[in-house]
């Protein structure tokens, strides 16, 4: 390895020992990200080492190469200042260029694709531009490395392989956040202001009745807190707060049936059918417009930002709040962990989400999972060794390479491991949580293991006192997983946008941002009533029925892969 290598991986030591002195002092303190820029590299390490690699067993061939994340929000830290990456790197070899998006995503990779600058490996979501690069021959087949690296198939599953594979019958994509096994992930969830809760007696909240009488009481007697709020308006124009009162509104809802960017679809026996003729959905629009125009959520529920939210949750200026956009992992998280480190008794408390009365609380989903994940990678045919990149995925979503990417390298918060599971050291245990966060452990991971990452979790709160417990994980493990509806057999359901399906339901897409707030804005129950008549007969006037013929062959067409038909 390079002497110039080795310099920066001793400072990086030095920098996580000070680190941890600072968690285990709650002094705080922890390296700053810093932008990355990418360029095509190849690999800086001679055949023979990587043989002998090979060889030892680790199945990783050394390399270098760049990695372009498809996202406007995502801004790559340096690989070398992550423990775990600097961990990579001396181990095994590996180093990931980033190739940053600077806010413009979609413009970044058009260009990328114009220039024929392509990135060794990029993350995306599945569907349009992963197809897009298929087509345009510049992207590596991988199903000649699947016997080579059997662990492949058997740790993600040939049913889920086979869901992902192109028109021409090959595999390119390999997921992130995948699903093995039974084991379900969601992160949705409602979350309660303890100390207002406490201060109003710690009534029962389970139905819509409770939480609608609860509110009235929090409006009563604190004027200055919005008795309940939702997250952010998602993708142009979907409302959270209409998606997570319809989970509850019928047994095996969930806000994906809703949205124009998912199914945007009830199923009905073998068939999909009209939201907007659907009584779960007339019912849950009727509340949301209730609680509403009785100012018992927020005034600003179309037009407030994550960033406003965020603001008034860790002002514990919130009662009640829902989300199903990662609430547990995110927002939630990040201001309960703020409230409580200024009075314990302060945070939030996540509960088993609301239902309409008559439904079964087992049966309320406002979180869905895919066994096929989050989002995918490729291996462009810029790369110099894509099977280089391959084995360093293929190690990746191991359980060693899960657990390097997402509890960091040994001897940081852990030094043994036990039945797959780190056991947390000292230095975990009085960690400094904001401290902790800003390391950003788990940053690169997108080769991510869902059932063996919340598996081992939950099995590392057992070796903690109560006081060193993680919140998002007791939350994740005793609701959000819980209420959280395996939705694979509807993946693949978006149209290209050039077809005449995708011309359609862009139409449907813009008169959904229409319909949904003159709906929730109605002045009365009747007039939802009428609105959710009238939003019915325009979609069906603009061809919403020739969507849901094409989206239910597409469901159907995904039952008969996965072997339930």
């Amino acid at each position: 390895m390079k002497k110039k290598t080795m310099f920066t991986l001793l400072i990086v030591i030095m920098s996580a020992v000070m680190v941890l002195s600072a968690c285990t002092s709650n002094n705080g303190g922890a390296e700053n990200a810093a932008d990355g820029a990418g360029s095509n590299a190849a690999d800086s390490n001679g055949l023979s080492d990587a043989d002998a690699r090979v060889d030892s067993g680790t199945g990783v061939k050394p390399v270098t190469f760049t990695q372009y994340v498809n996202y406007d929000w995502f801004t790559a830290p340096t690989w070398i200042e992550r423990p775990h990456a600097a961990w990579m790197t001396e181990n095994l070899g590996v180093e990931v260029v980033p190739v940053q998006s600077n806010g413009a995503a979609a413009q970044k990779l058009n260009s990328m694709i114009v220039a024929n600058e392509l990135p060794d490996a990029i993350v995306l979501d599945r569907g349009k531009d992963v197809e897009r690069l298929v087509e345009a021959g510049r992207l590596v087949a991988l199903d000649p490395y699947l016997e080579k690296y059997p662990e492949f198939v058997e740790t993600i599953g040939a049913e889920t392989l086979n869901m992902l594979r192109s028109a021409d019958g090959k595999l390119y994509q390999i997921p992130n956040w995948f699903i093995s096994g039974d084991n379900g992930n969601g992160n949705a969830a409602y979350l309660v202001n303890k100390k207002i809760y406490k201060e109003l007696g710690s009534p029962t909240l389970e139905t819509w009745s409770d939480l609608e009488a609860y509110l009235q009481r929090v409006k009563a007697e604190h004027p200055d807190v919005v008795p309940l709020d939702f997250g952010e308006i998602r993708d142009g124009s979907e409302l959270q707060m209409l998606g997570m009162l319809y989970s509850g509104a019928a047994n095996g809802a969930t806000p994906a049936f809703l949205s124009p960017s998912g199914v945007f679809g009830i199923p009905n026996g073998n068939e999909l059918t009209s939201i907007y003729k659907d009584p779960a959905f007339k019912d849950a629009a009727t509340f949301a417009s209730r609680l509403f125009r009785s100012g018992l959520t927020s005034q600003d529920v179309f037009t407030q930002t994550r960033d406003q939210i965020l603001e008034k949750l860790k002002n514990g200026k919130v009662a009640v709040f829902g989300a199903y956009d990662a609430v547990v992992e995110g927002i939630g998280r990040e201001a309960n962990n703020l409230l409580q480190a200024e009075d314990p008794e302060a945070g939030y408390d996540v509960i088993w989400p609301f239902h309409k009365e008559g439904v079964d609380k087992n049966q309320v989903f406002p979180s869905g999972y895919n066994t096929l994940g989050w989002n995918v990678n490729v291996i462009t045919t810029n790369a110099e060794d894509p099977e280089a990149i391959f084995s360093f995925m293929n190690w990746a979503i191991s359980e060693e390479g899960q657990r390097i990417f997402f509890f960091g390298p040994p001897g940081l918060f852990y030094d043994e491991v036990v039945g797959g599971v780190p056991v947390p050291n000292e230095a975990y245990i009085n960690r400094d949580p904001k401290a902790y966060d800003e390391m950003k452990i788990g940053e690169f991971n997108w080769y991510g293991h869902t059932s063996y990452v919340d598996t081992t979790k939950a099995k590392r709160e057992e070796y903690l006192p109560e006081e060193a417990q993680d919140w998002t994980t007791i939350a994740q493990s005793e609701v959000s997983f819980k209420t959280s509806r395996n939705m694979t057999e509807f993946s693949n359901l978006d149209p290209l946008p050039n077809s005449n399906e995708g011309i359609i339901m862009q139409r449907l897409k813009d008169h959904y941002k229409q319909a949904i707030p003159k709906i929730i804005f109605s002045k009365s129950d009747e007039e939802v009533a009428q609105q959710i008549e009238e939003a019915a007969r325009e979609a069906d006037r603009l061809g919403y029925q020739e969507i849901l013929d094409w989206k239910t062959a597409k469901w159907q067409q995904n039952l008969e892969l996965m072997g339930q038909k």
